[in-house]
């Protein structure tokens, strides 16, 4: 209520990204409809909340939008969304946004969809990524999601030709090295 309620912009704004976060099915509704709204911010927490609420019937209205949205960080939570909706039709764009102005969210995105059972081993593929900083950007990302998967590609760019690749490789090698040892001896394994 406070999002449709709010005293002012602002209010309204902060309602809706905390609602994005939550990304509770009882919200679709108003996501859908902040979707077509004047404001980019109010369409990107939209396209994040509808992403995050996963409901298959919102993917229509979502493909719809992300062609046609002009501005760049909401055509990103666009494409996010369509991708935790389990289509991978803007898979490269996400990826390719590692080396834009909206890295910082494609990054983002990026670990959240990464920690999604089965869906690292659709970023490996782009671990061979001609472009150095989508690479490096990439070991970041693994290096906040990667699992034991992630071992042999990370080892693979630690000997990158690109020393920032490399040590970005290295960094995230020691942290998933952590998290699956931490897992092992967790199991008992």
């Amino acid at each position: 209520a406070l999002y449709e309620n709010g005293p002012d912009n602002q209010t309204r704004q902060k309602a809706l990204e905390g609602l994005a976060y939550i990304g509770d099915p009882v919200s679709v509704p108003i996501f859908t409809k902040a979707l077509a709204d004047k404001e980019a911010s109010v369409r990107a927490y939209a396209a994040e909340g509808l992403g995050r609420a996963k409901d298959p019937k919102t993917l229509p209205d979502l493909m719809r939008a992300a062609p046609a949205e002009k501005n760049a960080e909401a055509r990103l939570a666009m494409q996010f969304a369509i991708t935790c909706l389990g289509r991978n039709d803007f898979l490269s764009s996400l990826v390719d946004s590692l080396d834009s102005g909206e890295a910082d969210s494609a990054r983002a995105y990026l670990v959240e969809l990464a920690r999604k059972p089965n869906f690292l081993a659709q970023l490996y593929p782009y671990m061979n990524s001609r472009n150095d900083t989508v690479r490096q950007q990439l070991c970041n990302v693994l290096m906040y999601a990667g699992d034991a998967t992630s071992i042999p590609q990370l080892q693979q760019l630690s000997h990158d030709r690109n020393s920032d690749v490399a040590a970005a490789a290295l960094r995230a090698l020691s942290a998933v090295r952590s998290r699956a040892g931490a897992s092992t001896a967790a199991t008992g394994n």
